[in-house]
């Protein structure tokens, strides 16, 4: 089974791992200025998105998603229920098809399913998808400095609630910022499961790694662990940033988060 077939209870993913409020408030600055004739698209089927986009009465919306079962499964967690475009498969086979498409693309957290050899690929076509001051708005979780302690976040986690926020933020630290990265510089949740459950003799931190499967599953593989500093350049190298914010500073992944956003520009 691929990844995102694992992926049974998103109702149970919180934010950072999901748009925030503060996030989207920074797409709608952008949409505010879109024709709503003009054609946009998420990668993948971010339900927030889909709703923004149906809130804000765009006409030609476009879902581009590999997965028709994780689409499917999120109409149950969306407010709108109306048709959009749905353009299915992988994204570095329908990209090419779309060039000079859409005004405006939203993505949430997309780079880590994206394998690093494609990715200057990839984001070359995610550029020619766009028509001319297109903009793309992406979140990214880069990794900057250490990641952290396997040792120290067992010790945080043996002091805190077991409840559903703080088990999505054991989930974030754990398997997306700590020193596990280290081992092949990829997600890897079975091998990060398995190093876990040897190593934790605390009964409630030991509780958080079962619980955590419910959010992220055994069996998946997600390709962040890189420092920034050698994938950054080739992220979005012939689009022009024109913001940048860091996540809240309440978040599990503040500092490491990032919302960015660029435009098309040509000559």
């Amino acid at each position: 089974m691929e990844t995102w077939d694992l992926i049974q209870q998103w109702n149970l993913v919180l934010p950072p791992s999901r748009p925030t409020e503060a996030q989207l408030s920074l797409i709608k600055n952008q949409i505010n200025v879109i024709d709503r004739s003009k054609s946009v698209a998420v990668l993948g089927s971010t339900p927030e998105f889909l709703d923004v986009f149906h809130e804000y009465d765009f006409r030609k919306i476009y879902v581009l998603e590999k997965n028709m079962n994780f689409y499917k499964a999120m109409l149950e967690l969306r407010i709108f229920q109306k048709t959009e475009q749905v353009v299915e498969g992988d994204w570095l086979e329908t990209l090419p098809n779309l060039k000079d498409h859409f005004s405006l693309i939203l993505s949430d957290l997309t780079i880590g399913n994206v394998p690093y050899e494609k990715r200057n690929r990839f984001y070359r076509l995610i550029t020619e998808a766009l028509k001319e001051g297109g903009i793309f708005c992406d979140k990214v979780l880069t990794h900057v400095g250490q990641n952290l302690s396997v040792d120290s976040l067992i010790k945080k986690y043996s002091l805190l609630p077991l409840n559903l926020l703080y088990i999505n933020y054991f989930s974030c630290e754990m398997l997306f910022c700590s020193e596990l990265l280290d081992i092949n510089n990829v997600v890897d949740t079975t091998l990060f499961y398995s190093i876990l459950e040897e190593r934790i003799t605390n009964k409630r931190v030991r509780a958080f790694v079962q619980h955590a499967k419910k959010i992220t599953p055994p069996d998946c593989l997600w390709y962040y662990g890189r420092k920034w500093e050698e994938v950054k350049t080739e992220y979005c190298p012939d689009l022009k940033l024109i913001d940048a914010n860091d996540d809240e500073l309440s978040s599990p992944y503040y500092k490491r988060l990032k919302f960015f956003t660029f435009i098309k520009k040509t000559g």
